[in-house]
């Protein structure tokens, strides 16, 4: 089969596809970290990112909204830059950021165009959702988006919002941003793909008796107290993550935390299949 031929099926079994699942569900935002596209050595995972782009390719064809929140631009720069090491300074990482950004979306792009996907970049800063004009305008921007089949791929402006950068903004990494992007487009779920499987009950790596928690109704002190490390690459670690579900629940609505190395995992968890950890009130 050549790849035109082998194209052609792919796109064929994506239009026809029918996933069976909570119909409830209608509207989906999905996170990725950096460590999910970046692996530690500083190179990028591009048949991750191309199952990724395949997936929600497949989640949009079945009718449902999709809109992504991405991290990697300075993971990926540093790869295009022959470096392994984050700098430090706010400018050098503003550089990287704006380099970076640029070579992210090309391969989101490359990798969503092979399915005849749609996508779309929203860079943000956190002013937006503090000004009520500016967040409808984005909000009916993303709207527009999703009337045309598009999909939202939705960054942090990093050049611009240094604040993050020397990490003394309340907000923290992208997953809060993904978590405020899911309650103000009304989303039905965040699902936050990362590079572990679950939350768990200690560290996996160090604690061979650690056991992944299936349900989390309420985010602890506890928690909160258990929660430490981050990549090497990234600005998130578990804590960011906790943040940004205790954000979701106080808001009646969920999340899903994730393993990010097979992406396709998603249709499990929109099927309701027991996946990583449920973030649900009761």
């Amino acid at each position: 089969m050549n790849m035109q031929v082998k194209k052609d099926a792919i796109i064929m079994q994506l239009s026809r596809s029918d996933i069976q699942s909570d119909k409830a569900w209608r509207r989906i935002v999905v996170k990725v970290g950096t460590s999910t596209i970046v692996d530690a050595t500083g190179d990028i995972k591009y048949p991750v990112i191309n199952r990724l782009a395949q997936t929600l390719t497949q989640l949009q064809k079945s009718n449902y909204d999709v809109i992504l929140v991405t991290s990697g631009a300075i993971g990926v720069a540093l790869n295009q830059m022959n470096s392994r090491t984050r700098p430090t300074d706010i400018p050098a990482q503003q550089a990287l950021a704006a380099i970076g950004q640029s070579y992210l979306m090309a391969i989101y792009n490359q990798s969503f165009a092979f399915y005849q996907q749609h996508v779309g970049q929203v860079l943000l800063t956190y002013d937006v959702f503090n000004n009520k004009q500016m967040l409808r305008h984005t909000i009916d921007a993303i709207e527009a988006m999703l009337r045309q089949n598009v999909i939202p791929i939705i960054n942090e402006n990093d050049v611009i919002a240094v604040d993050e950068l020397d990490h003394q903004h309340s907000f923290g990494d992208n997953d809060r941003l993904a978590a405020i992007v899911t309650h103000e487009t009304s989303a039905d779920s965040l699902v936050v793909l990362s590079d572990i499987d679950a939350l768990y009950t200690a560290n996996p790596h160090v604690n061979p008796n650690a056991q992944a928690i299936p349900l989390v109704s309420e985010v602890t002190a506890e928690l909160l107290a258990g929660a430490n490390g981050s990549s090497t690459l990234g600005t998130g670690g578990m804590a960011t993550k906790l943040y940004a579900a205790d954000y979701l629940l106080k808001r009646a609505r969920q999340m899903v935390l994730i393993n990010g190395e097979n992406p396709a995992t998603i249709l499990d968890v929109v099927n309701g299949k027991q996946v990583g950890t449920l973030f649900k009130g009761v």
